[in-house]
């Protein structure tokens, strides 16, 4: 096969509060024609920004396309030369108040002349490449996560670009949605398209890949060739555990352990709740659950089936038409979010941008649920600083200084920076923590999403309640003492752990009803 791109000693540095990271160390990367080649490392280790100097200049070193030094100083340029890209952070890449259409329309000028133009060609996309129906003048502020992950992969796929990144493109995906797209990329690649993908998911990159690149601390481990190494590997399983390790410098564990407990008092009492979307129809209809302490409650179901919205609802971020909402036995529906929040109830949203506030710093941001902004409030710094070192220490985030605005940070590390605050909310009264978890090991690397598990089931095991909310169903099966199900809007089922499997699990996320309940 022919090298479509060469990328040799690419070096990209950032400063912040005086500190200098190497985000990229001389890095030498190929891509071959018509190959999947995988992406590989921990949260900062340089992956997206690698990519990224294809769209940005780099701050030295040549890039090549089919051997022609090139230099791809804005996206534009580099579509131009036919490379398309689907973010990670969601957030930067799509804007908000515009629709599908407006927002592919702005990173494919000189493409497509006008907004019917653009909006026939993404329903023709739609359908060749199996994309599933979206309607191209829906604003993406109405979208779900699941939803926007597909239009940022519509995004890199409507000007028929012959190279292909994706940069966590499964991770707000259903199974059955990710082995949608893993169809097309194998489509893809037998059409000469070459792709590159990055992905925390290491199961994924074997799976699909014809080569791997593991990155660390900014720079090349090793390059695998995948059919090769699968033959070296006894397992898959061994598979993942040795590129885990190159990738944290360090054996990773991968089997967690749920030791079974008896569920104390509920905690959180649903009753028959509905209530609307954006868009004025009824998505979450009739929805009654109990959520108890050492517990985790996990939530299943296909993007856009009421999810989001049953845990707005409670939260009051979304008005609860109907229905009851208890928390430790008090009324709080419809109730302001801070008086919930108060009660001891933490939460991890789906979208980043609902915890943080992107132009405070690190440690601003993880002290938010400490800082009531009373007028007379006294601000002990010192203790706010061992604090907030030590958990940036603990979840490992990184970032320059604790003083650099959150914005700063790769998707992943903001991700930990919500996870670490959340985890660490003191209720009242010595009372066990509530945890509303939507995906909270979204866009996270293996070794942290292993922390973050462990951490989980550590929480129930203290007492602590979780409603875990996730689109990784091993997750869900994984953690999970009870797994509901929701289907347009409605619960399909109760499934019980010892119970749950990915096949009975899946038929009800479909819509179907099981032959006996569990």
């Amino acid at each position: 096969m022919s090298t479509v791109l060469e990328m040799h000693d690419v070096c990209k540095t950032f400063y912040g509060d005086g500190v200098e990271i190497k985000a990229n160390d001389h890095i030498n990367f190929t891509l071959k024609q018509g190959e999947i080649h995988a992406l590989l490392g921990e949260n900062g280790a340089g992956k997206s920004t690698l990519v990224g100097t294809l769209f940005r200049k780099p701050d030295s070193g040549t890039i090549k396309l089919r051997g022609v030094e090139v230099e791809l100083n804005n996206p534009i340029t580099a579509l131009k030369y036919g490379l398309g890209i689907a973010r990670q952070d969601l957030t930067g890449s799509l804007i908000e108040r515009h629709s599908i259409a407006e927002n592919i329309l702005s990173i494919s000028r000189g493409f497509f002349l006008s907004l019917n133009e653009i909006e026939t060609k993404i329903k023709k996309v739609l359908v060749d490449y199996d994309l599933g129906d979206l309607d191209p003048k829906l604003k993406v502020w109405k979208l779900s996560g699941g939803e926007k992950q597909r239009v940022e992969i519509l995004k890199a796929l409507i000007t028929n670009p012959e190279i292909i990144i994706l940069d966590e493109p499964t991770s707000m995906l259903t199974p059955a949605e990710t082995d949608n797209l893993f169809k097309l990329l194998f489509s893809l690649k037998e059409r000469g398209k070459s792709i590159v993908i990055i992905t925390h998911h290491l199961e994924e990159a074997i799976r699909i890949s014809d080569r791997i690149t593991i990155l660390r601390q900014g720079k090349v481990i090793e390059t695998l060739d995948t059919h090769q190494a699968k033959q070296k590997w006894k397992s898959q399983e061994e598979g993942i555990r040795q590129l885990a390790s190159m990738m944290v410098g360090r054996e990773v564990l991968y089997h967690l352990k749920r030791p079974p407990l008896d569920a104390g008092k509920i905690v959180i009492n649903v009753s028959t709740l509905h209530t609307k979307n954006d868009m004025g129809d009824e998505v979450v209809r009739g929805v009654s659950f109990q959520l108890k302490e050492n517990q985790i409650l996990g939530i299943a179901g296909i993007a856009g089936n009421g999810q989001r919205e049953l845990i707005e609802a409670l939260l009051h971020w979304r008005k609860v038409e109907s229905g009851e909402v208890l928390i430790r036995g008090k009324d709080m529906t419809n109730k302001p979010i801070r008086e919930i929040r108060e009660s001891g109830v933490a939460y991890i949203p789906e979208d980043r941008r609902k915890a943080l506030i992107l132009d405070l710093t690190v440690r601003e941001n993880l002290i938010l649920n400490s800082y009531q902004g009373s007028p007379g409030l006294f601000i002990d710094n010192e203790s706010i600083a061992l604090q907030t070192e030590d958990l940036i220490k603990r979840f490992n985030i990184v970032t320059p200084s604790p003083l650099v605005p959150v914005r700063s940070l790769s998707g992943g590390n903001r991700q930990k920076v919500v996870v670490a605050r959340e985890f660490s909310l003191t209720p009242p009264d010595n009372q066990e923590l509530i945890l509303i978890a939507e995906n909270p090991t979204f866009g996270l690397d293996v070794g942290t999403t292993q922390f973050v598990r462990e951490e989980l089931l550590k929480m129930r095991t203290s007492g602590a309640a979780v409603l875990l909310i996730s689109s990784d169903l091993t997750e869900i099966l994984t953690l999970s003492d009870e797994i509901v199900v929701m289907y347009k809007g409605k619960i399909m089922g109760t499934v019980k752990a010892e119970n749950a499997t990915r096949q009975n699990v899946g038929l009800l996320m479909g819509g179907a009803k099981l032959e006996e309940e569990n």
